[in-house]
């Protein structure tokens, strides 16, 4: 993580360094991304990263466990109405979150390369680590929705949490693709594709998210079968 120096950096050398940075491994594989292209860009010796981190796996892991979550989490803090009960706020938060990926591709591709399976271990890690963290703040959300009544006080916290971030991470992302005919790639990468998944769609998507967490998929009663007609002259 960051050395104490990093810190003390004045502002905007920081902020550019970040930014910088961000860009380098959103355009890049983490193998082939470079602290030579971020020193250029930035104007900062390539020599003095040493000082601010450990390596270049140092830099990307600040990136993805620091950086990305405390600007989603200001994003998502920006339109978070005061005084929402516990449905709504996690409606919020789900639009919000496909918002962030319309507003903020660069972090979104960033935090998406470090899934890809091809990556090495070490970033493998990473994204765990990330899916660790993501899972804990979701679990604490649904342990506030028990403690309001909101949630059943039977549910399974440890289940729902897992079945809850599957629907909103991974099956959201699958009805997003579908309906935009493209694949996530293709998405992060064009700003007219982005520009479909606009608010009056991430609204329904989220309002048709939070239906479906909030009563599952239901159960429907059989119809009895009909008896069939004796054959005309016999008795029962």
């Amino acid at each position: 993580m960051p050395t104490p120096t990093f810190y003390r950096l004045p502002d905007e050398r920081r902020a550019l360094l970040v930014r910088e940075a961000i860009q380098e491994f959103a355009e890049r594989p983490y193998a082939e991304a470079s602290l030579s292209q971020i020193a250029r860009r930035t104007g900062i010796a390539k020599g003095s990263f040493y000082q601010y981190f450990e390596d270049k796996l140092d830099l990307y892991r600040f990136l993805l466990i620091e950086e990305a979550p405390r600007l989603k989490q200001a994003f998502l803090a920006e339109k978070q109405p005061a005084g929402q009960g516990f449905w709504e706020r996690l409606e919020t938060i789900i639009e919000r979150g496909m918002a962030f990926l319309v507003e903020h591709p660069r972090l979104a591709r960033l935090t998406a390369a470090a899934a890809d399976p091809g990556a090495t271990p070490e970033v493998r890690g990473l994204h765990k680590a990330i899916c660790e963290a993501g899972l804990k703040e979701l679990r604490d959300l649904l342990s506030e929705g028990i403690a309001s009544g909101a949630i059943a006080k039977t549910v399974e916290l440890d289940v729902a949490t897992r079945l809850v971030s599957s629907v909103i991470g991974p099956g959201l992302t699958d009805v997003i693709l579908a309906e935009l005919g493209a694949e996530l790639h293709e998405v992060l990468a064009s700003d007219s594709l982005r520009k479909r998944l606009g608010p009056a769609r991430r609204r329904r998507l989220a309002r048709e998210a939070i239906d479906f967490i909030r009563g599952g998929l239901g159960a429907v009663t059989e119809a009895p079968r009909a008896t069939p007609p004796h054959p005309r002259g016999k008795n029962r």
